[in-house]
């Protein structure tokens, strides 16, 4: 519909034809679409908004409102024992303790962005358990139950777990259902990162289901996706699995990111060992050393083996199923130098090159970063595209970056511990410009509701998702004819085109694609089952 829409105090107060001479100011948004603010379901910002909390990252893309907490890791309760935990950067100003001196840290500076929060069920393991890598007993169990209410009251949202990670992968299903049962009670959400997202995956989402079906709490199954070639062909089962339980009334959702990769590394991590790649490194460093010792061909041979022993050995557990690849059919390259003669490879999976070319993948590759160095972009993607596009298309599923939030100029700081990707400045750009526009996986109005609308319902954002009246004003003015992510995958580092105006609770963050610093956001806390 075409409606000028009024702002006054930080919520919409009209839609329609509007007097533009009663306004203080007029953003001029003719031939562009107002959309509501995007909230990003999955981000792990908790402890990067207490140093850097401008958040052009998630703002730069359009997003407005992120959930913290994931995985299983929350910046709260922080005692000695949960200091050091994942995303618990060293440096940080540790001046709170308990969730609700969390949200008063929130609130002391603003924000870019609104915040919601998730209690991480692997930080509440270590403070109430004096052996957390191991069976919790019923006391303990009653011990975190108890965490469980106080951050609820204090305002978080709900649950997250990390079942692939420690100590998350030794709680049963009985301990994660008693603390389901106490969110559900709170109508808050259980979000998980489940057992596993390879061969165990279906087992995985029925665990998930069974929590919040005894539990009686929703279910948020995060970042959704089936890695590694040899599970291919899973996906149609998780659908059918989730589909079966909402029908008999398990309130069951989940998110995904928008770009096919195994996480925020490239092809280097999974290819070489740690101590051959630092993956840590910017990109070009990392390959330009790189490209310096395969000179000496006793290291090149050296490391030509090991690269194959690591990739043929047999892969157990979370970080070595995601972390190390199988099949060089999953390498593929993104990006050469100007005038490359291997530009006609960028695209394609070093299996396909190296068949063509009569040698074996490993000496291909080898041979591109020595030839190539910092110009070559690979990229590691094991999960199938059509399957992707099944969880893409489902009604129930969401997007989130699963990034800190961040600014380029300090993207390599401490706070930042995952290493740089383009969804961390893209994500939910990719959904409009290639899901929408390029793919037609989804209709404009289909990918908008799963950025907006339906992840404000999930988290409990009553007023927030929509352009309507009495609605909190956090919307964008968007260009899609020119809307382009920029970032890539040899530069992840960039900013989005195409976002004339980023508004976050009225006042303008994004002012014709510049950010002016006027930074708005708040924490949004959880009461009476709504997010405020």
């Amino acid at each position: 519909m075409l409606a000028d829409v009024g702002i006054r105090d930080g919520r919409i107060t009209a839609l329609g034809r509007i007097d533009p001479t009663s306004a203080r100011r007029v953003l001029d948004a003719a031939g562009r679409y107002v959309l509501p603010g995007f909230v990003d379901v999955h981000a792990h910002s908790d402890f990067a908004l207490t140093i850097h909390p401008g958040a052009e990252s998630q703002i730069g893309q359009g997003i407005t409102t992120e959930v913290v907490g994931n995985c299983g890791f929350s910046a709260y309760p922080r005692i000695p024992r949960t200091r050091r935990l994942m995303f618990d950067p060293e440096g940080v100003d540790g001046d709170w303790s308990s969730p609700s001196e969390y949200f008063d840290r929130l609130r002391r500076r603003p924000l870019g962005d609104n915040v919601v929060s998730l209690l991480g069920h692997g930080t509440i393991r270590h403070a109430a358990m004096d052996n957390p890598a191991g069976p919790a007993t019923a006391d303990e169990i009653a011990h975190m139950c108890k965490l469980v209410e106080e951050a609820m009251l204090a305002g978080a949202v709900g649950l997250s777990t990390g079942l692939d990670y420690e100590p998350g992968k030794h709680a049963t299903t009985d301990e994660l259902v008693a603390l389901a049962t106490v969110v559900g009670r709170r109508g808050g959400v259980y979000a998980s990162h489940l057992r596993g997202y390879t061969n165990t995956i279906v087992d995985a989402v029925r665990e998930a289901i069974e929590i919040g079906e005894r539990g009686r709490c929703a279910v948020q199954l995060s970042h959704m996706d089936v890695f590694g070639r040899e599970n291919w062909g899973t996906a149609a089962t998780v659908v059918e699995l989730i589909d079966a339980a909402r029908e008999r009334g398990v309130d069951v959702t989940a998110d995904m990111m928008s770009y096919p990769t195994a996480g925020s590394w490239w092809a280097p991590r999974a290819i070489f060992p740690a101590d051959v790649f630092d993956w840590k490194l910017p990109a070009r460093e990392g390959l330009a050393r790189l490209q310096r010792n395969l000179a000496d061909p006793a290291w090149r041979a050296d490391v030509r083996e090991r690269i194959e022993a690591r990739r043929t050995q047999a892969k157990k557990g979370f970080d070595e199923e995601l972390i190390m690849f199988s099949h060089w059919a999953d390498i593929a390259v993104a990006a050469v130098g100007p005038d490359s003669p291997h530009a006609g490879w960028v695209g394609r999976t070093l299996a396909d090159i190296a068949a063509e070319q009569g040698a074996e993948p490993v000496d291909v590759y080898l041979d591109l970063v020595a030839a190539e160095g910092e110009n070559l972009s690979s990229t590691r993607i094991s999960i199938d595209e059509q399957e992707f596009a099944l969880f893409c298309r489902q009604p129930w599923m969401m997007f989130g970056t699963d990034s800190i939030a961040t600014r380029i100029d300090r993207s390599l700081e401490p706070f930042n511990t995952i290493m740089s990707h383009p969804r961390h400045y893209a994500n939910f750009v990719r959904v409009l410009t290639h899901h929408v526009r390029d793919r037609h996986w989804l209709t404009l109005a289909e990918a908008v509701r799963k950025m907006t609308s339906l992840p404000a319902r999930r988290f409990g954002l009553a007023d927030r998702g929509l352009v309507a009246t009495g609605f909190a004003a956090d919307i964008l003015v968007v260009d899609l004819d020119s809307l382009n992510e920029e970032a890539t995958w040899l530069d992840s580092r960039k900013y989005p085109s195409g976002l004339d105006y980023v508004i976050v609770n009225g006042s303008v963050e994004i002012d014709h694609g510049s950010f002016t610093e006027r930074l708005a956001g708040r924490p949004l806390l959880m009461r009476g089952g709504a997010a405020r």
